[in-house]
């Protein structure tokens, strides 16, 4: 190989290092410090010459110190040029870490010395610092933040609240960057617990925990009230705060008012955090805010139980040992926390590696995934262009499937760059005024569409467009849009018109506005080729084969029985044929809302409307009246739609059955993924007909496709279709 072939690792130039060990510090040393170095390569540019960890970040990096803009101005805004105008040749990316935007100028100083790829990272979801100085930093914030379009074009945060704390319009591709740790260092030691309880006097004691920055964020002189309480109830509590900050002096003055001194240890900054967690019965965590609360991950690592304040996001519950309360009433807590110790000697301490794994924070996966991700925006940059993705969700109550379906293609998207819209549009109209309202808003949301895009961006718009009635208007600010140079496609959940057979509307939304789309993303190859034959070009459809459901749990094996599972809605409305289903050797397990079959039915078990684990060895897809046929509005949506418990019978490992003329039937043939069969008299036959082997075959064909369909492998291949 010739010198010249050598590949160089991209070189990513990271803000945001402060003197203080905290949540950023803690995250970048954690991923820099994993990451591949023969693929990326990091220096440092901070503000403070005592940044925190300077020996690991000399093992990494370079660091580059300048002055601080509050101690001196003109020697800062100097200093900061000065190294741009030198370095700024070397990098590839740089990675702006902030809990507040209120200095820009490292990203416009990318900006104008051509850094190419200029990500602003966001780690909070509003301002962390009470004081007055803080405040003044916030309102500089605020002023500044809808102007950071300008400088960067990347937003990352471990939030979609975080990222709209920094960039409101959020008008730059996104992604959630979730905060990793080697979960291996955390899992559960009995042997370890027993020395550190023993080592600081804990061994005959109910630990509580926490561990956090002492600071007015973390809230612990409520904590400091929760337990007062608390031991007041139980004198065997102890209360462990681990870290260090300003509020020190004040929590141990609390301590003292509050006659809890002696039972409070507070240990201050540690770098032994795993090991100090398995001395814990409880962590707690009363946060007036967090980006995430990644120390809550961490004690779920470790096993343990947590108590957490409802301003900690619902993202960092991995495992169901996880309670949210408001950080309100102290006494509230003290029982709370009161409860779980009394019920420690039924708990068993469990390893949850694999939940923290399929979450994401597991640290070596998340280390390559981002580093894959650097290394496809600097092979973007050529053509780095912005991408939305546009949701509006009908009036009324919403259907479950169908709000995780486009629920899971926001997460998708976000997760591939895209900025998420989410246009506040009035959905009812039950009073006649309220009409031209919604037109009003459609046309309002749609000019500031126009306003938003540039030529090149790329506007997804999941369809059906909600309120159909005003789809024109959205068709106006198509055209608009793609007249000033921007490109349009349609992620089709449904035809419209498969849903309401007798408007107008909906007839005209199909026909009319799928058409104006640049490029259409449909669910299966039948409705491909009706779109085509409606005039859509065939160039511009792209087959999803199947729509993904993301999914954290691993699809389960199934063993062949004479069982069959039924998802949906129960009622006779839809689902008249189950009455009519005669007796067979087979099963019926139902699952959904509305049943009311009759109770001498031995061979039909309604399960309810969880939908968590469904029981049964086949999944059947059938609607309608009629055990014969799918008839009527069902069997015309049938034969052009993917159904959506399509998804959620393979994301279970389980085989299905279809109807012949479905949309899905030659999917399912292909694949193996199951029986295609003419009527529901078919099925007993069918069924057990099947050897071992053959339903072994089915079943490993349906967990593989349903293991792509967790990791929404379908739609991410569609997103880059899109891409070009």
């Amino acid at each position: 190989m010739k010198p010249t072939d050598v590949k160089k690792p991209l070189r990513v130039l990271v803000v945001g290092m402060t003197s203080t060990v905290g949540g950023v510090e803690n995250f970048l040393m954690a991923y820099c410090g994993r990451m591949d170095q023969e693929r990326v390569r990091f220096d440092f540019l901070s503000r403070y010459a005592d940044a925190a960890f300077p020996e690991k970040r000399e093992e990494i990096g370079h660091t580059y110190v300048i002055p601080r803009r509050s101690e001196d101005p003109v020697k800062y805004y100097r200093e900061i040029r000065a190294f741009f105008e030198e370095h700024a040749k070397e990098y590839d990316v740089i990675w702006d870490n902030e809990c507040m935007f209120s200095d820009m100028t490292p990203l416009k100083l990318a900006a104008e010395y051509g850094i190419p790829v200029r990500i602003a990272h966001s780690h909070n979801p509003q301002n962390t610092d009470p004081s007055l100085k803080g405040k003044l930093r916030g309102l500089l914030h605020r002023a500044q933040r809808r102007s950071l379009a300008r400088y960067a074009n990347v937003l990352w945060a471990c939030s979609e609240e975080s990222a709209r704390w920094v960039c409101p319009a959020m008008d730059l591709p996104f992604a959630i960057v979730p905060h990793a740790i080697d979960a291996a260092e955390y899992r559960f030691n009995a042997v370890t617990r027993a020395e550190v309880r023993q080592h600081y006097g804990l061994t005959d004691c109910l630990v509580v925990g926490h561990v956090g920055r002492l600071h007015y964020q973390k809230n612990q002189t409520f904590l400091l009230e929760a337990f007062a309480r608390l031991h007041q109830r139980e004198e065997r509590a102890r209360l462990v705060l681990v870290g260090d900050g300003p509020n020190l002096l004040a929590l141990e003055a609390k301590a003292v008012e509050l006659g809890v001194e002696k039972e409070v240890l507070f240990l201050g900054q540690r770098d032994d955090v795993p090991r100090l967690l398995q001395a814990f019965d409880l962590f707690v965590m009363p946060s007036r805010f967090e980006g995430l609360g990644m120390a809550a991950v961490e004690a779920q690592a470790s096993g343990l139980p947590c108590l957490l304040s409802d301003a900690v996001s619902r993202g960092a519950a991995i495992t169901r040992d996880v309670e949210f309360l408001p950080a309100e009433d102290a006494d509230v807590w003290a029982e709370h926390m009161l409860d779980t110790l009394e019920s420690l000697p039924e708990r068993v301490r469990p390893d949850t590696q694999a939940a923290i794994t399929r979450a994401g924070h597991e640290l070596a996966e998340a280390a390559e995934r981002l580093t894959c991700r650097f290394e496809q925006l600097v092979q973007d940059k050529p053509s780095f262009k912005r991408m939305f993705l546009l949701t509006t969700y009908p009036a009324g109550r919403l259907d479950v499937m169908a709000d995780k379906a486009r629920r899971d293609m926001q997460q998708i998207a976000a997760d591939a760059g895209y900025a998420l819209l989410n246009p506040d549009i009035p959905q009812k109209a039950d009073k006649w005024w309220q009409v031209p309202l919604q037109y009003v808003r459609v046309l309002w949301e749609g000019c500031k569409l126009f306003w938003k895009l540039r030529h090149g961006d790329l506007l997804a718009v999941q369809y059906p467009f909600h309120p159909v009635r005003t789809a024109g208007v959205l068709r106006c600010a198509l055209h608009m849009i793609q007249w000033k140079g921007a490109k349009t496609a349609a992620c089709i959940h449904d035809l419209e018109v498969l849903r309401q057979p007798g408007s107008g509307a909906a007839r005209w939304s199909d026909r009319e506005l799928l058409m104006c789309f640049d490029q259409l993303i449909v669910p299966n190859a039948r409705m491909a080729d009706y779109l085509i034959g409606q005039g859509a070009a065939e160039d511009k459809v792209i087959n999803l084969q199947v729509m993904d459901r993301l999914g954290e749990e691993p699809v389960p094996e199934r063993p062949l029985a004479p069982a069959v599972c039924v998802v949906g809605d129960l009622t006779r409305k839809r689902s008249r044929y189950l009455h009519e289903i005669p007796r067979s050797k087979l099963t019926w397990h139902l699952h959904g809302e509305g049943w009311k079959g009759k109770a001498k039915r031995t061979d039909m078990i309604y399960h309810g409307g969880k939908m968590t684990r469904l029981e049964g060895s086949f999944g059947l897809i059938w609607e309608g009246q009629s055990t014969r046929v799918c008839t009527g509005a069902q069997g015309a949506y049938m034969m052009l739609s993917t159904p959506r418990k399509m998804s959620l019978y393979l994301t279970q490992g389980m085989p299905v059955i279809v109807w012949k003329w479905s949309a899905m039937a030659a999917f399912v043939r292909e694949n193996g993924l199951g029986l295609v069969i003419d009527t529901i008299a078919d099925i007993p036959g069918a069924v057990t007909a099947l050897t071992d082997a053959e339903y072994a075959c089915m079943a490993a064909n349906a967990r593989a496709w349903g293991e792509k369909l967790c990791r929404g492998d379908m739609t991410r291949d569609a997103l880059r279709q899109l891409r070009g």
